[in-house]
């Protein structure tokens, strides 16, 4: 494929992934300013290293795996620290606090459950339901065939159900 096809290509693709590749890293991050930063990094990364992409029908995959890598880097440099300045300004409202109050209570619940689960369960779940990747694709980001990305998750899901109940 010519330079003017690679680019091509590469300019739809990020079209499709952006959002996906954006709430994915907001998970993995502290604030919005640096996962705007890093998501910009990842596709910066996969911009320059196109041409070692074999298979056009494995860009979601490739695209994670140097997500994955970018956010990694970001971690080894420096240990994240968030503010409280930060937390207060990104509060939600809400008019009735039985029901913010019942919210809090539900999310709390489900980090402590998802604390539980495995680094390798938490990142297939993340990248499954926030990142919307395909089993194929969890599995060229992870390094692990579809068919294990399938049993892994199901069994995650189901730890996740009877610890919540």
């Amino acid at each position: 494929m010519d330079r003017q096809g690679r680019y091509e290509f590469f300019a739809q693709q990020y079209e499709a992934y952006l959002p996906r590749v954006l709430n994915y890293v907001r998970l993995r991050v502290e604030s919005e300013a640096l996962a705007q930063d890093l998501t910009a990094q990842a596709f910066e990364q996969a911009l320059i290293h196109i041409d070692s992409l074999r298979d056009r029908d494995a860009f979601g995959g490739w695209l994670f795996r140097i997500t994955r890598n970018v956010i990694a880097a970001h971690y080894r440099r420096r240990r994240p620290e968030v503010p409280l300045e930060w937390a207060e300004g990104h509060a939600e409202a809400d008019p009735l606090p039985e029901s913010s109050a019942e919210r809090s209570e539900e999310l709390e619940t489900l980090r402590r459950v998802l604390a539980d689960l495995s680094e390798r369960e938490q990142e297939i779940i993340r990248l499954r339901f926030v990142a919307e990747l395909p089993h194929r694709e969890i599995g060229q980001a992870m390094g692990l065939r579809a068919g294990h990305v399938a049993v892994i998750l199901f069994r995650a899901l189901k730890k996740l159900r009877e610890q919540f109940e």
